[in-house]
């Protein structure tokens, strides 16, 4: 019984969140170029995750009544999209905002910036997967460990990849175009119910 629990929490997590993933790889890179930077969004993106699994457990009976979770999540992704195509997340004039993007080091201030950037890309990106993980739990409430350990080791495997991925998707030209497309398409697939 263990095993099925976690099993469902990791599957339920690497289903959930395979889009985001795809989606996440290219704002990360949009956002960062150094290693540290990376880092610091996936902290981000976990503290993102955290958060959104403990409200899934403590609201999941309510999560899962909520209406048009489409449509909001839909338009909050279709937002970020916008912010990138328009620079809302970073600040003009460009060439100095290239200087510090491509700096080798990243300050403690640009850290705690990406952790943050991480943070709403996967708070708004993760919206539609609650429902699933509340789903799992509603399941399971007598003994949500497992599941929360398999969401956990799920979590880690795709921060990993986003981080690993998100360096070769440096080198791709057309970063920002691909970035914004993907978003829309995203939002435009969640308004439709597809995903």
């Amino acid at each position: 019984m263990w095993l099925k629990y976690f099993f469902s929490g990791f599957f339920v997590k690497i289903l959930a969140g395979f889009d985001d993933t795809m989606i996440r790889i290219p704002i990360m890179t949009h956002m960062t170029k150094t290693k540290k930077g990376r880092y610091a969004f996936a902290i981000g993106i976990f503290i993102a995750i955290v958060l959104v699994m403990i409200f899934a457990f403590l609201f999941a009976s309510v999560i899962k009544a909520i209406p048009y979770s489409n449509y909001i999540s839909a338009g909050l992704i279709f937002l970020l999209a916008m912010s990138i195509q328009f620079n809302l997340f970073i600040q003009k004039p460009k060439k100095k905002v290239r200087e510090k993007l491509y700096a080798k080091r990243v300050s403690v201030e640009r850290f705690f910036k990406l952790i943050g950037f991480g943070f709403i890309t996967a708070f708004i990106t993760i919206i539609d997967d609650t429902i699933a993980y509340s789903g799992v739990f509603l399941n399971t409430l007598a003994s949500p460990l497992p599941v929360i350990i398999g969401i956990f080791l799920g979590t880690i495997l795709q921060l990993y990849v986003i981080i690993y991925l998100s360096g070769k998707f440096a080198k791709l030209k057309y970063k920002k175009e691909i970035t914004v497309f993907g978003l829309v398409l995203l939002s435009l697939l969640l308004a439709l119910r597809v995903l």
